[in-house]
């Protein structure tokens, strides 16, 4: 797998990868553009060619071109690495072949699925009742091809015929999710049968338009005491928390638009697409989860939401928008007249759906609104009921300044004093996060800058050895780097890695875990560029890196030395309270002799 990976990255250079999606511009020894991941006046994304890697100060994130491509194309790492194999014309033989080929065939057995549909949609049973159905509804024939709607006829082995008869297994067939097994078969061996009977079609994509899954609704005049929907289990393809219906259609849109229409269902998919509004998607089969809203975040960090305003919606709606918060995603809430979905608006008039979208408001503005709505302030109740309602959705927000913003909003409507409400916040967090052991988080929280300083002063050593080669020779020479990198792992690979992969970040990086790689190529940009006055990014020139080095190391002595004196007068204490005379002379002559070495480090 490194080997692939090596050989990829030996073929594509940086600059030209990046350079296909991004403007770049020479600045000293490195590059520099836009954010293509946050909004920015002034470039705060640098891209080292000499290391193959880049980072943006604005945004934190920061990566190879492996990361790069999962970012900006919104990829698992699996299609990342195909898109660069690919362009690097290199052969992925190494990376689980047989893996690969029976996910392969899952996915030829889903495709042949959704095409048996189709075909029973417009030739088979379903032309003429649920193609009715769809035209009522208001879909146009191109909008239903467009998204391979199809139907399930009724009958219990239509599907499964059809696939057996093109030398499909019935195990193979049941891993799709497209069949259920029967707890005990019969002696006809039967014990099969298809998942979706006589129900519309929804073919779930994933985000490079190959279809993974299923959502089956009953067709009109069905079953009614069966569920409305119904969907294609969780499989080897399919994993609902990361799937959004539409996206496959929709990324490019979201990214020119940069916004998300995030609504109920697929039906509010099409119809939306349809109405001229293609930044449109929906979370398939789930509640809207963490997961899929770091995918959105993928193309854009806001999210317009659109979700019906019945009970149910609203539900919905509140759980998602705590979510965004979370994840500080810039989220607005879009309103429809009761009893209305994005559907039923688009059939009815296309161009208000397109109004009402433009029209979407703040969340925590239409929070606001609707609790305001028959709030009577001279009722104690009231204010209660909404100030906690409130309260409830501003403890969601991660970002501190939009928390306090809206405290002071509320404080303002509310006419209650700014340090009550932040003192009621505080402490229903503290009975909501209820720690267990108030001993351990004591603990746990002790001496936070004796450990904190050391560890800045390790990853200024990582720095310079990242940044100068000649540092990083040094380094690994040094006994005492030896005994620092025990306590840090990225210090130990630098060490025990550096003469073995010729001082390479490159190479080093490729047998790190994924996070001490992005530890690593976070504190190489962090320690060659620095913000000058004007905050524009420079590069940072250290005269002596290797003097600089033996500076770091001699502070680091001087902390363990003054860590170990504060140890020693904590147990001269201890055995002077005890009178325990000879103990007390010893480590007053250890004192002493740390003292000293103190005094001698330069």
């Amino acid at each position: 797998m490194n080997s692939d990976l090596e050989l990829i990255k030996s073929k594509l250079n940086i600059i030209d990868v990046l350079g296909g999606y991004i403007r770049l511009e020479k600045a000293g020894t490195s590059y520099r553009a836009l954010c293509p991941f946050h909004n920015e006046k002034s470039p705060s994304f640098m891209v080292s060619e000499e290391k193959q890697i880049w980072h943006c100060f604005g945004c934190q994130k920061g990566g190879d071109i492996f990361g790069f491509v999962m970012e900006i194309e919104g990829l698992e790492f699996r299609e990342a690495l195909k898109v660069l194999a690919d362009k690097a014309g290199v052969r992925l033989e190494q990376y689980s072949q047989k893996k690969l080929e029976k996910e392969n065939r899952t996915l030829e057995i889903i495709e042949l699925a959704t095409k048996f549909y189709e075909v029973q949609l417009w030739n088979g049973a379903g032309k003429g009742k649920i193609l009715g159905y769809l035209s009522e509804r208001g879909l146009k024939e191109e909008s239903i091809k467009e998204f391979r709607l199809g139907y399930a006829p009724r009958g219990w082995r239509n599907l499964l015929s059809f696939l057996n008869n093109r030398g499909y297994g019935n195990e193979e067939i049941t891993k799709t999710g497209l069949l259920v097994q029967k707890e005990r078969s019969n002696n006809f061996g039967d014990s099969y049968y298809d998942r979706f009977r006589d129900r519309i079609i929804f073919p779930i994509a994933d985000y490079s338009g190959k279809i993974v899954g299923f959502t089956a609704r009953v067709a009109p005049g069905g079953d009614e005491t069966q569920a409305k929907y119904v969907n294609t289990p969780e499989t080897e393809v399919y994993h609902k928390s990361r799937i959004l219906y539409g996206l496959d259609k929709a990324r490019g849109e979201i990214k020119q638009k940069n916004c998300t229409l995030l609504v109920e269902g697929n039906m509010d998919v099409i119809a939306a697409h349809q109405s001229g509004i293609k930044n449109t998607i929906a979370v398939s089969g789930t509640a809207l989860t963490s997961e899929q809203i770091d995918i959105i975040k993928r193309y854009s960090s806001r999210i317009k939401m659109f979700f019906d305003m019945d009970s149910a919606g609203e539900m919905a709606t509140m759980k998602s928008l705590k979510l965004c918060f979370n994840k500080e995603v810039d989220v607005e809430v879009v309103s429809l007249p009761s009893g209305k979905d994005a559907a039923d608006m688009a059939r009815e008039d296309p161009a208000g759906l397109v109004q009402v979208v433009d029209k979407a408001r703040n969340a925590m503005e239409y929070l606001f609104s609707k609790n305001l709505s028959g709030y009577d302030k001279n009722r104690v109740e009231d204010k209660k009921r909404v100030t906690k309602n409130l309260l409830e959705m501003i403890d969601s927000f991660s970002n501190e300044i939009e928390k306090s913003h809206w405290l002071q909003k509320m404080s303002e409507a509310f006419n209650i004093p700014e340090t009550i409400l932040t003192d009621t916040l505080k402490k229903a967090t503290l009975i909501k996060r209820n720690p267990s052991n108030e001993k351990e988080l004591e603990s746990n929280n002790a001496s936070p800058d004796a450990r904190n300083k050391m560890e800045v002063l390790t990853e200024e050593i990582i720095g310079l050895a990242l940044v100068y080669e000649d540092v990083w020779k040094n380094l690994v020479q040094l006994p005492m780097a030896l005994e620092l990198s025990h306590e840090d792992s990225l210090l130990n690979a630098i060490v025990s890695g550096g003469m073995e992969n010729n001082f390479n970040l490159e190479k080093i990086s490729l047998a790190l875990p994924e996070k001490e790689r992005e530890r690593a190529n976070k504190i190489y940009f962090e320690k060659k560029f620095r913000l000058d006055l004007n905050n524009n990014l420079e590069e940072i020139n250290v005269a002596d890196p290797v003097s600089e080095l033996e500076n770091i190391l001699n502070e680091i002595r001087r902390e363990g030395k003054k860590n170990r004196l504060e140890e020693i007068t904590s147990k001269l204490k201890t055995a002077e309270e005890k009178k325990d005379i000879k103990a007390a002379g010893l480590l007053r002559a250890e004192f002493k002799k740390i003292s000293d070495e103190l005094q001698d480090i330069v």
